[in-house]
């Protein structure tokens, strides 16, 4: 078993931004759930089983009176971390298009439109992070509208884009939505839709899931559970190592000495799919219902089936995941046997009782 990953929680501090009342906004644009997002994820950051970092380093910031007093507590943040520093921002975000195309987190007496000269922009975050040579692994969480642009247009960047934009080595960037869409606070839930959705996984882990959360297999997962519902999609950049930054354990996660990966097969079908719809559409429907509901591991028993039958797309989808665990044989081999083959069989019948060809 590979040592943990998980930044030390002494040497580490987290900051967490939101806004949840705008004095100068009307009451459709109030944000309530904000104030739950703040106190679940703080309650997150702090338990043991997932991070534990200590309550004084686990900075909550709840209705901020300036952008001052924001980066004074990321700055001082960022003074104290050694190994690891996280910062988060939920509420709304604001751009102007006719000063730049920079995003600015708004504040308490942010107002619409013409009011980002009230807010705080996001350079200046980024700034205290870039001043943060010192601490290896950042991580910032942006629960937002247009949070995307600090990702230069909302799409998962590569090392050299993302450095461009942020001139931070080492930082790990997941956004509620792409540069030109707005996040979601869906009406009656007790979250927003993005910190809903990475809650619950932390809270909740992923039995077939790694033994630790990077931010690159959370934007996975949460890709996962916001697509199947139709809500906005979270983006992901990352330079340098950032991709791998950890940010809690999987409490769901069972040693069954095999390679993790988020959707390694059991030996034997779950009863939610043993018996299959009779179309091909009322299949797909099942898959999507599925995913829909988080149920990732019947997801992936139920692709096993159809590629099983010669179902060529989903054995392509098969492939792109095997190649997301890092069982690159596996894929390459199942990518080369024709859907139906014997070969190809034979590969999914140990995919079947978990052992793929990279065991």
């Amino acid at each position: 078993m590979t040592g943990s990953r998980l930044p030390d929680p002494a040497a580490s501090r987290a900051v967490l931004v939101g806004v949840s009342q705008y004095t100068e906004m009307q009451a459709n644009r109030q944000l309530p759930a904000v104030e739950n997002n703040l106190q679940g994820l703080a309650s997150l950051m702090c338990d043991p089983r997932i991070w534990g970092l200590a309550t004084e380093h686990c900075v909550v910031l709840h209705q901020p009176e300036s952008a001052d007093a924001v980066i004074t507590a990321l700055r001082t943040a960022a003074q104290e971390a050694t190994a690891a520093l996280l910062f988060y921002y939920a509420g709304h975000g604001l751009i102007d298009p006719l000063i730049d195309e920079e995003l600015y987190l708004a504040l308490p007496g942010s107002r619409e439109p013409a009011g980002t000269h009230l807010a705080l922009a996001y350079r200046h975050v980024r700034a205290e992070l870039q001043r943060a040579a010192v601490v290896p692994q950042k991580a910032v969480l942006l629960d937002c509208c247009w949070s995307g642009k600090v990702l230069k247009g909302g799409t998962t960047m590569g090392a050299d884009d993302l450095a461009a934009i942020a001139a931070v080595n080492g930082t790990a960037v997941l956004t509620a939505c792409a540069s030109t869409a707005k996040a979601l606070s869906p009406v009656g839930e007790p979250y927003t839709a993005f910190t809903g959705a990475l809650a619950q996984t932390l809270d909740q882990g992923l039995p077939e899931g790694p033994r630790e959360f990077d931010v690159s297999t959370l934007h996975q997962i949460l890709q996962h559970r916001l697509g199947g519902q139709n809500r906005p999609l979270p983006q992901f950049g990352t330079s340098g190592s950032g991709s791998g930054i950890v940010l809690g354990r999987n409490v769901a996660w069972r040693d069954k000495k095999r390679p993790a990966g988020l959707h390694t097969a059991p030996a034997q079908l779950a009863p939610a799919v043993t018996e299959l719809p009779p179309t091909v559409g009322g299949t797909k429907r099942l898959l999507q219902d599925l995913l829909r509901s988080g149920r990732y591991k019947e997801a992936y028993e139920l692709r096993l089936c159809l590629a099983e039958a010669g179902y060529t797309d989903v054995t392509r989808d098969l492939v792109a995941q095997l190649r997301r665990e890092g069982s690159y044989r596996s894929a390459a081999e199942l990518e080369r046997a024709a859907a139906g083959s014997e070969a190809a069989q034979h590969l999914l019948r140990q995919l079947r009782q978990g052992s793929p060809g990279d065991a």
